[in-house]
């Protein structure tokens, strides 16, 4: 079983380019169509989906994934608005539909449907603050998450803001406030295979105990590995996306760069 995730394509209105250089629908544009090419069983789509949360950003968007034909998770990041997002994910026939709005505004998925081929249960667990940068698991979302997961299917988390720490200090800064717990509790339940974020703009696996996290590069722009506590800084490396190979309790993950690198041979090859 193959999923493919993408996260972070941070994508303007049409024509607009981030930060009058990256053009970040061609990233997204790019990315979809390798992962297409895959035929994976799904594409998860792991937040900041948009830049500034704007009507326009989100028809722009629409115009990316609508010829999409695998199941898609839609995740909001903290670059989204929950509200437009979720009225889009209505209007696309290959879009998982989210759980049904409680009250908190939240935009979560209890996604069942590989498991019948073998695969694990998608939980997607919201961990947006409106108006803000950082992320929030509250202990309430906590609970509720160990209460879904005491039926010990194999599960695989999804969420926009890392549970821990990368090093990073500029995006650090913008973490996630009870992520710790979050990984106290996940450690004490059976069936949870891993947890998939963004958020970071880089590739990143922190190991917790029994549980993995890994973080996905950005299909747009990855920030500067800075572990000394310097100011925000982007890199020109590609943008990329992951692919999650899914057999049975184990998960391998590969990372595809974009920007259309070639292949040759060595000489000893058969």
């Amino acid at each position: 079983m193959l999923v493919v995730q993408i996260t972070d394509p941070h994508i303007f209105a049409a024509g607009q380019l981030m930060e009058g250089r990256v053009d970040t629908a061609e990233g997204l544009r790019e990315a979809l169509g390798l992962a297409q090419g895959l035929q994976p069983d799904l594409i998860l789509m792991t937040g900041d989906l948009v830049n500034d949360g704007q009507p326009e950003q989100y028809a722009q968007l629409r115009s990316l994934i609508q010829s999409v034909e695998v199941p898609m998770i839609l995740v909001a990041g903290n670059h989204d608005d929950r509200p437009l997002l979720r009225a889009l994910i209505a209007d696309l026939p290959h879009a998982v539909e989210p759980l049904p709005e409680d009250g908190s505004g939240r935009l979560e998925y209890d996604y069942r449907e590989l498991l019948s081929a073998g695969g694990p249960r998608i939980i997607v667990v919201d961990t947006v603050v409106a108006g803000r940068h950082d992320g929030h698991i509250s202990d309430e979302q906590i609970a509720a998450l160990v209460e879904r997961l005491e039926s010990g299917e194999r599960t695989l988390i999804a969420q926009h803001h890392p549970p821990y720490t990368s090093g990073i200090g500029f995006m650090d800064a913008y973490g996630l406030a009870g992520g710790q717990r979050e990984l106290e509790s996940l450690r004490a339940v059976p069936g949870v295979m891993g947890v998939v974020t963004g958020h970071l703009h880089r590739h990143a696996v922190h190991h917790d105990g029994s549980i993995t996290v890994v973080t996905a590069p950005s299909s747009a722009a990855q920030v500067a590995l800075d572990l000394e506590g310097g100011p925000t800084t982007y890199t020109d490396e590609p943008g990329a996306f992951l692919i999650h190979l899914i057999d049975g309790s184990s998960i391998t993950t590969h990372v595809q760069p974009l920007g259309g690198a070639g292949t040759w041979r060595p000489s000893w090859a058969q």
